[in-house]
């Protein structure tokens, strides 16, 4: 079986009026990213970012967000700017060398949104999933094992229920997602837990970074552009 790790970058905010600004909220984009590895890979990826946390002094149990190592806080509190960075490019090129990681993305360009539209097909949030799974559903088609399972990090219990809610609802009528591919709902699990959601939570940061950036973010992003097999800007 093959386990999708989700996470996303951005808010799902509109302005109120005017354009979106420069920096700040509501963003432009909202970006839904997914790390999939097959289960039998699953042990040499985790022991894989397990051995990057212990050469840096980081304990097993120590949390790599995005925000936190640009910042320099949380387990990064104390690191100089150069060391937050070089563990980034460190882990960045780690995932490239995966050739067993895979990873999907969709980007949702709030500009083009029609907000006429149902509920559906303006959140970014909600849209975002189904576009995605959409493409995890391709995935699964061209692979030996078919079958797979959708994990996302667990923020808010209310958006998790709607989001478990709306996966379920797609598999029953959606006409693009096959029901024998996506075993159960999304799964939730707190981030701080899985070694495969903090890949998932700094691959979307780099790749949100490509669209929100006026330079692309193109010295991270090309270190993992190999890795990424389906890539969806929406609306196109």
């Amino acid at each position: 079986m093959h386990l999708i790790y989700v996470d996303e970058s951005g808010d799902c905010g509109f302005p109120s009026s005017g354009g979106f600004p420069s920096t700040g909220g509501p963003t432009r984009y909202f970006v839904r990213a997914g790390v999939v590895v097959h289960g039998w890979k699953w042990g040499h990826v985790n022991n894989t970012i397990a051995q990057l946390k212990q050469s840096r002094g980081l304990a097993w149990n120590d949390e790599i967000k995005a925000t936190h190592l640009r910042a320099g806080k949380g387990a990064f509190a104390g690191w100089s700017p150069s060391d937050h960075r070089q563990f980034l490019l460190d882990m960045l090129d780690s995932i490239s060398r995966e050739i067993d990681v895979h990873i999907l993305v969709v980007a949702i360009d709030k500009t083009r949104v029609d907000r006429a539209q149902r509920q559906r097909f303006t959140d970014p949030s909600v849209r975002s999933l189904e576009l995605l799974l959409e493409r995890y559903n391709l995935f699964l088609r061209g692979q030996s094992d078919r079958s797979g399972i959708a994990i996302l990090d667990s923020v808010e219990s209310k958006s998790d229920e709607n989001l478990r809610y709306f996966q379920s609802y797609l598999l029953r009528f959606s006409d693009h997602l096959d029901p024998r591919r996506i075993v159960e709902g999304t799964l939730f699990m707190p981030s701080h837990t899985s070694n495969l959601l903090q890949v998932a939570d700094v691959c979307t940061n780099v790749i949100y970074r490509r669209y929100a950036r006026p330079d692309g973010n193109r010295d991270e992003y090309e270190r993992i552009e190999p890795r990424v097999c389906a890539e969806k800007l929406w609306p196109p």
